[in-house]
């Protein structure tokens, strides 16, 4: 995240702040501790536990970010104040620009401190939670072990000519790196030089990104080929502003930071660039999983030393690979001794693929501390990555038995459920968690999906009106527009409405599959039975095997009297869903002669 102007933002001072306390010394050379904060990935985010204004909030931990920031939905949420940003003040980063505002958080509980009257940057895209920055992480010296869970901030003494790899053992071997300052000097982020395939580029050290990615201008620099050999398409990549880019996954031959030198690997390019033209790339949160690393601002140095397995998470070949190498590479603290500590290692190493030493660490945690919902919600989500339903679903259980307003475990219990097709059983789950997500949330937004996923559409547009409203420059608005668009078309409810959503998502994205599905039904609502043709007949061409387009496809041209065509597309949706036939009926749909379509006689065709 980057910014045009930043008047009259408060930034931290060192120790004004903080108070040091303990102490690592190497020689002559003394770290002095500011703390130590845990930290607890969440997916594929670094996330830890603060207080706002005396209340537990957990924030994400990025390196990536100039300044703290959170979305609007996260302040509403707090019971923050935003109010206007200086003239001028833009947020912007991956995906454009986006407007902004501040927010003051009274009293912020850091590392057992009460930090006062701190500003946060109020915008963009949510995700799901707010985001420390580099203003409040990289004052100091700043070691970073996510493998482990932690995160430490330093203040070194006399140590300028000190290596600071300091849980090295004496003849052990440690990478290093030039850190180079950003070109703004109230940016405190840290930045490397990059060689690959030969080439030199800039790169962010950037916790707040899932994966290691570069964009389109470094690679075509570098010499990717993105129409070579061996090159993938990726996912959506999406960042603070509101467009959503194309990616693709490259075969890189080599990859050096520093001394430390990797062959043979994948990495993300992104179609676009990361706004202020000195970012070539940045090192995601991937990276910093696979090393222990020491930001040593105070000598402009990075330290860092491998922990084994894959190094990027789109490297999918190497995924699991490695598991036992990882799992043999020792650091100097050891095994872990708490049943949080190896919670925090399993979170890390699900995390980077590597399932069967996560789940080892949850089976150790629970063996420590079985009274922790929080730990039997982590083994579910490893089991069910290792695709064992039943396991998982009994951790739920016991979670939500020992913490039943864990909304977490109710949002995945509820899903579990419903792929059971226990719908009873997760509309329960379904209308806990509603009480319990704030307004505007990304909880909410998964509420509202489950609701759409057990027929019960009416309830989930409520749900959308409120988050639509709190994320108008969100990257995620358009797939917003377009699930409202849907929920009221299943619903048959306020169908001007929903066109109006479906059209909007469409100018905003493009003719994605999805949009034009719902716009297909719609019409089909509507009984404009030509357009909900062709708006399905585009869907297909781009997505030939969604249930539901066929289904609806097939209804349509009952209803314009092509019985041949209509009964083909209906048999074709039954192969690849066998339960629409069911759900169209609780929803209303039905064949010309108001039967549900899945008994309806064939429609006799036209004479002509």
């Amino acid at each position: 995240m980057d910014a045009m102007r930043r008047e009259g933002l408060i930034w931290l001072a060192a120790c004004v702040l903080l108070a040091c306390a303990g102490s690592a010394s190497a020689g002559a050379c003394t770290l002095g501790k500011y703390g130590t904060l845990s930290v607890e990935m969440v997916g594929e985010r670094p996330t830890t536990l603060v207080k706002v204004n005396g209340a537990a909030t957990r924030f994400a931990i990025d390196t990536g970010a100039w300044f703290n920031f959170m979305s609007r939905a996260n302040a509403d949420a707090l019971g923050l104040k935003p109010t206007s940003a200086p003239f001028g003040f833009r947020m912007n980063g991956i995906g454009g620009s986006a407007a902004a505002e501040v927010a003051r958080i009274k009293d912020l509980g850091f590392l057992d401190t009460d930090l006062h009257n701190i500003d946060f940057v109020v915008g963009g895209s949510d995700a799901g939670q707010g985001s420390l920055g580099a203003n409040l992480l990289d004052f100091a010296d700043l070691e970073i072990d996510l493998a482990q869970g932690k995160v430490t901030l330093f203040k070194p003494e006399d140590c300028g000519k000190s290596a600071l790899a300091y849980w090295v053992k004496q003849g052990g071997t440690y990478e290093v790196a030039d850190l180079h300052p950003s070109v703004d000097l109230n940016d405190r982020r840290s930045f490397v030089d990059v060689t690959i395939n030969g080439k030199s580029v800039r790169a962010l050290l950037d916790s707040g990104a899932a994966a290691t990615l570069l964009d389109r201008r470094a690679a075509e620099h570098v010499g990717i080929d993105l129409h070579g050999p061996g090159v993938k398409a990726g996912g959506p990549v999406r960042g603070v502003g509101a467009r959503t880019y194309q990616s693709w996954i490259v075969p890189i031959d080599t990859f050096s930071v520093g001394t430390e030198t990797i062959q043979h690997s994948e990495m993300l390019v992104m179609d676009g660039n990361f706004g202020d033209g000195s970012t070539d790339m940045v090192l995601g949160v991937d990276f910093m999983l696979a090393h222990h690393m020491y930001i040593a601002n105070s000598q402009r140095k990075l330290y860092f030393t491998y922990n084994g397995g894959r190094v990027f998470s789109l490297d999918t070949a190497s995924i699991g690979a490695h598991e036992t190498a990882a799992a043999a590479a020792k650091d100097a603290g050891g095994e872990p001794k708490t049943a949080a500590d190896y919670a925090l290692r399993g979170q890390a190493r699900r995390a980077r693929g590597e399932l069967a030493n996560a789940l080892s660490d949850l089976d150790a945690a629970i063996r420590l501390d079985p009274g922790s919902a929080d730990d039997h919600l982590i083994r579910a989500r490893i089991l069910l990555d290792q695709k064992q339903p039943d396991a998982a679903l009994d951790d739920l259980d016991k979670a939500l038995a020992l913490d039943p307003e864990n909304l977490d475990a109710l949002l995945l219990r509820a899903s579990l459920l419903h792929r059971k097709h226990d719908d009873a059983g997760a509309a329960a789950d379904i209308v806990a968690a509603q009480k319990l997500a704030p307004t505007g949330s990304m909880q909410s937004l998964s509420v509202a999906s489950l609701d759409v996923a057990i027929d019960e559409p009416a309830n989930a547009v409520p749900l959308l009106d409120a988050w639509i409203r709190a994320h108008g420059d969100d990257s995620s608005l358009g797939n917003a527009l377009n699930a409202r668009c849907w929920a009221r078309a299943l619903a048959n409810r306020a169908l001007d409405d929903a066109l109006h959503d479906c059209r909007k998502a469409i100018k905003r994205d493009g003719d994605r599959a999805a949009y034009l599905d719902s716009l297909g039904m719609v019409y089909l609502r509507m009984g404009n039975y030509a357009e909900s043709i062709k708006a399905y007949r585009q869907a297909l061409a781009q997505s030939p095997h969604t249930a539901w387009s066929h289904y609806g496809l097939g209804l349509a041209e009952l209803h314009s009297g092509q019985a041949d065509a209509g009964n083909a597309e209906l048999a074709t949706a039954r192969s690849l869903d066998k339960g629409i036939d069911a759900r169209a009926a609780r929803l209303g749909l039905v064949a010309p002669d108001g039967q549900p379509a899945g008994k309806a006689p064939a429609v006799q065709p036209s004479k002509d």
